[in-house]
């Protein structure tokens, strides 16, 4: 016999206690599958249209994540699904608390104001709908989460996601190792090696809750078999960790396991049998540690002392962020506009991220942003954080399971989480936004008083969690659409197959009218098959949208080709504007105030900006560099033409020291990064225009430097730079 849900015996007495309703199952495994999902097919991050063939999109997408946004589309189709059963189905509507919910909701709210007003357009459409999405999924699981099965459908497939994603890099690093190449760092699916390292930051915490609650709870024979596939699971996450090579990656989880191990200590959690356990796990660790050339190569003190490059660039990226938010305390730049709006307040080169999450928000939509932010995360801590006593023992069966460890292991991964967003922008990868979520939901309803419940009607209830849903699914979906065709096309282009790529642009604009990177490389193409008009619409429309100052340069170059020199100049003069360290218009704007190409003597104008340009490679512009294996031959032809103009006024030791320092660029260049470039030939890197510039500058500096040396008696200096001469030629 049932009545209200609860099942009683003959005698009328209540002997089970009701199930969880099964639409709550439903709406907590798509939730958690969507989450388990994302990491990959969305672990990288929006860089454009990527060349990928059409017979290869599936592998580009499944296995790859080319396709950050139609991978993110389908896992957000997922999670939007899971929001809307628990919205169709919820009677009572469980909320997270307020001091959480409302600075969440202010700061989306916030970014678009910042998105309108500062009109950064596509992509802060695009910031905004990820962290609504993230939003979905903090409701979902506030909405049907207790502590009960709803929990193990989210908590289970992003554990055994993590575990899976860390034995497929231990399996990357060790073919790779195989084929020859010892220090490679691990992506797995992710756009680079540190934001993996986010993502385990997060994730190897939660599997040590997980691990430490089924060595209490389970009973045997199921305790041994979960706690050896937990045990193994958290090594595989560990072990791609360390095969990352990022020490702040490391670090980041080194700061969750103490808090982990403190919050346990205090709350009497630890058992010796989850001592030795971790114990395996370190000495198997170590084994790792000690047969992988990354990891070793980068904890050593004299990798560290030699690899300045990395942790100087970040440092100057931070104050140059710091710059850029205080210049725009209110809005900021704009939500999404970051890769573009930053260089006016750069000190180094480019970047896409300001490899700090704080200082990105505070630059993108202002400081009430990081405001929200911070009192987003006080508010969640105080409930997640809050103390609770132990199920009593006396009582009788069935026995109240404690579910105090997976509590820790989810504070743990939101404090490992919170370090490495310090020195890492990882919430650009919508997967570690939507894993961080995806904790902080859990954090909420596993915790005491961290959810408050709101009775609201049916038809209000169904209504908006329909029009959320709809909204949000159409809106990941032109993304992702958009992406699909957008990289066929690009793809088509690099194999010259122009009506294919137009066809293919057009689908992409169809479906993603908005996106800038689209009209841009559809403006190409249609130049490319002589529809000037429709070209030059399609690139000054992309900059409306995206001012950055590459598409500047871009537009620039095409004016030039046009020989309409007064617009080249006014677009290459924007670019400068836009970002005061642009090299390739520094070097335009010099040739274009040249009249006279074949004369050495330069204007003033000109050899004011081969000046500049020679200013910027001795500021920390120059010297700090993210990837110091990219040679800027920007440098080299400054110094070029600076040594001619000497040279032609009879300067001879300024010619010779310029003659000298490009040189040692062109050369640098050759060794380094053109057989980079070389090898990325299927990937549009190399350009065989530049490439003849380049080696034509080359020639002509050693031609010449050979020639002064010859005047000063260095005969055999002069026959080694002949020599090199020759070789070059005969290449």
């Amino acid at each position: 016999m049932q009545r209200n849900g609860v099942k009683h015996s003959g005698n009328g007495k209540a002997k089970v206690k009701p199930r969880a309703p099964q639409w709550a199952s439903w709406a907590a495994g798509l939730t958690g599958g969507g989450v388990a999902l994302v990491a990959w097919l969305s672990g990288s991050v929006y860089v454009g249209a990527r060349p990928v063939a059409p017979d290869d999109t599936l592998i580009a997408l499944l296995w790859n994540a080319d396709m950050p946004l139609m991978g993110a589309f389908l896992a957000s189709l997922l999670i939007l699904s899971g929001f809307f059963v628990a919205a169709w189905n919820a009677e009572m509507w469980r909320l997270p608390i307020g001091r959480f919910l409302l600075p969440f909701v202010l700061l989306v709210v916030w970014m678009g104001a910042s998105t309108v007003a500062m009109q950064s357009g596509w992509a802060g459409l695009l910031r905004i709908v990820q962290w609504l999405i993230g939003l979905m999924a903090v409701l979902t699981i506030a909405a049907v989460v207790r502590r009960g099965t709803a929990a193990w459908l989210v908590i289970a497939p992003l554990v055994v996601s993590a575990s899976l994603l860390g034995l497929r890099a231990c399996s990357e690093y060790l073919l790779n190792a195989l084929g020859g190449v010892p220090n490679w760092r691990v992506f797995a699916s992710f756009f680079n090696p540190n934001l993996l390292a986010g993502y385990l930051a997060m994730s190897a915490p939660l599997t040590l809750g997980l691990l430490l609650m089924a060595g209490r709870e389970l009973p045997e024979p199921r305790r041994r078999a979960y706690t050896a596939l937990l045990t193994v699971g958290l090594w595989l996450q560990l072990s791609a960790l360390a095969l990352t090579a990022s020490r702040l990656g490391m670090l980041s989880f080194l700061g969750a396991a103490v808090v982990f191990l403190a919050i346990a200590g205090a709350w009497k959690l630890l058992a010796r049998d989850f001592v030795m356990r971790l114990l395996v796990v370190g000495v198997l660790l170590l084994g790792v540690f000690w047969f992988s050339t990354p990891a070793t190569q980068r904890l050593t003190p004299q990798a560290a002392a030699q690899d300045v490059h990395s942790g100087a660039f970040r440092l100057e990226t931070w104050k140059g962020t710091a710059r850029a938010a205080l210049a725009n305390p209110i809005l900021g730049v704009g939500a999404g506009a970051f890769e573009w709006q930053y260089p006016r307040y750069a000190e180094t080169g480019y970047t896409r991220s300001a490899h700090n999450t704080y200082l990105e928000i505070a630059a993108e939509a202002g400081l009430p942003a990081l405001i929200l932010l911070l009192a987003m995360a006080f508010g969640w801590l105080s409930r997640a954080a809050q103390r609770e006593l132990p199920p009593d023992p006396n009582r009788p069966a069935p026995r109240t399971m404690d579910w105090r460890p997976m509590r820790v292991g989810v504070l743990a991964a939101v404090v490992g989480a919170a370090l490495h967003n310090a020195v890492d922008s990882d919430l650009q990868a919508i997967a570690n936004l939507l894993t961080l979520c995806t904790l902080l939901g859990l954090g909420l309803a596993l915790g005491p008083d961290g959810v408050f419940t709101l009775p609201i009607r049916a038809i209000e209830r169904r209504g908006t969690g329909l029009a959320f849903a709809l909204t949000l699914a159409t809106a990941t979906a032109s993304f992702g659409l958009g992406e699909w065709y957008a990289n066929q096309g690009r793809y088509e282009t690099l194999v010259s197959h122009a009506p294919q790529a137009s066809e293919f642009y057009s689908l992409a604009r169809r479906f993603d009218a908005s996106n800038p990177d689209y009209l841009m490389d559809a403006g190409e193409l249609y130049y490319a098959l002589g529809r000037r008009e429709t070209a030059f619409e399609l690139m000054e429309r992309s900059i409306r949208l995206k001012p950055a100052p590459r598409n500047l340069y871009r537009l620039g170059l095409y004016y030039e080709r046009e020989n309409d020199m007064a617009k080249a100049r006014e677009y290459y003069q924007l670019a400068l504007e836009c970002d005061p360290h642009s090299l390739p218009a520094l070097i335009k704007l010099a040739r274009l105030t040249q009249p006279d190409p074949d004369n050495p003597r330069l204007t003033d104008e000109a050899r004011g900006y081969y000046e500049r340009v020679v200013e910027i490679q001795n500021s920390p512009y120059g010297r700090v560099r993210a990837v110091p294996e990219i040679v800027e031959t920007a440098y080299g032809f400054a110094h070029l033409a600076l040594a001619r103009h000497y040279r032609a006024l009879g300067e001879t030791v300024k010619a010779q020291g310029h003659y000298e320092q490009s040189l040692l660029v062109f050369r640098n260049y050759r060794e380094v990064t053109y057989p980079f470039n070389l090898a990325g030939r299927a990937l549009g890197l190399y350009n065989p225009e530049r490439e003849r510039q380049i080696l034509s500058a080359h020639l002509q500096a050693l031609s010449d430097l050979a020639d002064l040396y010859e005047a000063q008696g260095r005969t055999q200096d002069a026959t080694d730079l002949r020599e090199e001469y020759n070789r070059l030629s005969a290449e």
